[in-house]
């Protein structure tokens, strides 16, 4: 049988022949020679995190960590409304906004004794220990009985309420990583979290940044800059994420409680009253988190974070959708909500309608009426016999239900989920929408996308709608989000319109008043078609100058670092770009020194393979060595770095070598998807 040393489960000490090279990390020699790794056990147990267990309250909830800065300017939590707004309060407390973060009871959570995911091969178990509720992992191989143990961590926050689906974060240090494994509410069942249905999918690697805590944390610290490393001072979605932050209003309540000042009803009370606002404003303070779109962009020094309640939110962020031209604007997506609504004949012939005509942020509804007050909100427009169906027909197919007939619940692309379709459409007339979108799968597009803006008040035809509309279709190529659009041609031609875009915006005169996206945005999505571009084959770009391209993307990503100062998204993909040139080119030491900068801003299994590889070519191989278990610490299933340590011991351990080889190469038949599946446990 196959005889394979342990994996790198995550957290989990070394055996004693790897551990003694890791305490040498610093050591520039070769790795001293030892016994061969000891034959991991068929009966393995996965590695347990040495996490804070779940019942003590993590120290980046706690006012007393005071790092970083806030995002949330002048919060003091929803717990200070409660003495003057009590009804209020307690009634808010209860809908589904405050319960969107929160820290695990291990009672609420079901087990799992047994799942079996059969791209990846990997076996899962939610499991109950003690106050603790645990995910565990193990990985099936091929050609070997051998289970190789992955990951045991304990659950420490739950997102989303449950109404739809329930996530899970663990910590690893400073990291909150998503678990593979989400709860789906409407099938009353564990599955893969959304994005994780692969062969190759992010296990507990996918990092959770501020940008991902904004929509389900109430207010939090961004440290160091970093979107990564966050304080979160309120769990769930509060009072202040529309109403503003309460300091002074606040202050002032508690001047007129103490007599010290004396104020009459039309007093600014230094609060938003979203009543008091213009319509754009109040869509504003849904669309923050009910607004997503494909793709969303910022303008210069801004991010989900800059956006404050009484704002119009176009004023710092803009969503498009992008695909091909006969992609419907009002899709149906888990948080497609407003661009339904926009194309709603209801919405386009009202003047007042959003999304609290129909929904009381303070207020859930009760199931038991939820039928009769959903009715009422259509006949506060409609006449009863504005229907096309007869009442007896009505009450017939569903007890006269407006919503049930008009906004149906529709599938999404999260799995389990289906949503309310907000087009408020006439069914023949959604039916035969639908029935127009349909689209060919596999057929290779030589043609751009159709970027179609979801919020974007620049003027059509202005160089910053040009700006806008190119840099979203650049950054929907960068994702993969269609492989159908994955081909050198159609790179190069939204390359050849972002790069015109840049031009002529930098030519034109600034409008404060128009918005457009950041340049180093812009840009940084450029350079990253140009990289793209790069990696196509070289027959399918023989007519394109590799060199030239390389260093056009070196000046773009140069330009980045030099203009943006935080470690902000942006400058993370420079640092990557221009690390990977610098190794392709054989600028060993550079490379090696901006790899070095990357690993300390997120935690990527990727960052550290590379800086491992950096660290061979200078002989640093103890560092090479350490970089690689970092790597596979993080990534327990990612084969590269498995294959690298094997070349590391070839000569002084040979099989220790051999049986990293051979893991290394089970790993890729897995993701390859022609492992030996096995059959699912029962």
């Amino acid at each position: 049988m196959l005889s394979l040393v342990w994996a790198g489960c995550t957290a989990k000490t070394p055996p004693a022949d790897i551990e003694a090279s890791a305490d040498r990390a610093t050591n520039d020699s070769n790795p001293t020679k030892r016994d061969s790794g000891p034959v991991a056990s068929t009966e393995a147990e996965p590695a347990k995190s040495e996490t804070a267990p779940a019942e003590e309250t993590p120290a980046a909830m706690t006012p007393s960590d005071d790092r970083g800065t806030a995002m949330l300017q002048d919060a003091v939590g929803s717990q200070a409304c409660v003495a003057c707004h009590p009804n209020r309060a307690e009634s808010f407390f209860e809908t589904t906004h405050a319960d969107s973060l929160r820290l695990v009871d291990a009672k609420d959570e079901p087990e799992l004794k047994s799942f079996f995911h059969q791209p990846s091969s990997q076996r899962m178990k939610v499991v109950r220990e003690g106050e603790q509720i645990r995910h565990q992992s193990w990985q099936d191989l091929p050609q070997t009985d051998y289970v190789m143990p992955l990951s045991d961590y304990p659950v420490d926050l739950v997102m989303g309420s449950g109404t739809f689906a329930k996530s899970y974060l663990v910590r690893d240090g400073e990291a909150l990583l998503q678990a593979p494994l989400s709860h789906y509410t409407e099938r009353g069942e564990y599955d893969m979290s959304p994005g994780y249905d692969s062969p190759n999918h992010f296990g507990f690697s996918r990092q959770v940044t501020d940008d991902c805590l904004f929509c389900h944390a109430g207010s939090l610290s961004r440290v160091d800059g970093n979107r990564n490393v966050s304080v979160l001072h309120e769990l769930a979605i509060g009072c202040e994420r529309c109403h503003g932050g309460g300091q002074q209003h606040v202050d002032l309540a508690n001047q007129l409680a103490a007599n010290t000042i004396d104020l009459d009803e039309t007093h600014d009370w230094e609060i938003v009253h979203p009543e008091k606002l213009e319509r754009d404003a109040l869509e504003s303070l849904c669309a923050q988190c009910h607004l997503q779109g494909d793709v969303q962009m910022f303008v210069r020094g801004a991010d989900s974070w800059s956006f404050h309640p009484g704002q119009d939110l176009a004023g710092t962020r803009l969503v498009y959708n992008v695909g091909p031209p006969e992609k419907e604007a009002g899709t149906t997506t888990f948080v497609g909500h407003f661009g339904q609504m926009h194309a709603s004949e209801c919405y386009l012939g009202s003047e007042s309608l959003t999304c609290v005509t129909c929904h009381d942020p303070h207020q859930r509804v009760d199931r038991s009426n939820r039928e009769s007050i959903h009715r009422e909100h259509c006949l506060s427009c409609h006449d009863n016999m504005d229907c096309g169906e007869e009442l007896t027909v009505r009450l017939d197919t569903n007890e006269n239900s407006c919503h049930q007939c008009h906004m149906p619940r529709s599938e999404t692309e999260v799995p389990h989920v289906s949503i309310t379709d907000h087009r408020i459409a006439v069914p023949r007339q959604r039916t035969e929408t639908d029935a127009s979108g349909e689209q060919v799968d596999g057929e290779q597009v030589t043609e751009l996308p159709t970027a179609v803006a979801l919020l974007d008040r620049s003027p059509a035809g202005s160089w910053q709608r040009e700006l806008n509309e190119s840099t979203a279709i650049a950054q929907w190529l960068w994702m993969g989000s269609d492989p159908r659009f994955n081909n050198v041609v159609v790179f190069e031609l939204a390359a050849d319109r972002l790069r015109s875009a840049i031009q002529t915006a930098e030519e034109s005169e600034l409008d404060p008043n128009v918005v457009n996206v950041s340049l180093i945005e812009a840009k940084t999505r450029l350079a990253s078609l140009l990289d793209r571009i790069l990696l196509f084959p070289e027959q399918e770009r023989a007519e394109l100058d590799a060199t030239r391209l390389a260093t056009e993307s070196q000046t773009l990503m140069e330009w980045v670092l030099s203009k943006e100062k935080q470690p902000t998204p942006e400058v993370q993909v420079a640092l990557e770009s221009l690390a990977n040139l610098a190794a392709a080119e054989d600028r060993h030491l550079e490379a090696y020194q901006l790899y070095q900068r990357l690993v300390k801003l997120r935690r990527n299994p990727a960052d550290h393979y590379n800086l491992g590889l950096a660290c061979g070519k200078l002989r640093r191989f103890g560092e090479a060595e350490q970089a690689f278990m970092e790597s596979i610490r993080i990534q327990p299933t990612y084969p590269l770095p498995y294959a690298s340590l094997a070349r590391l011991y070839q000569t002084i351990d040979p099989r220790t070598a051999s049986n990293y080889m051979q893991l290394s190469q089970r790993l890729r038949l897995v993701q390859q998807g022609s492992a030996n599946r096995g059959s699912e446990e029962q």
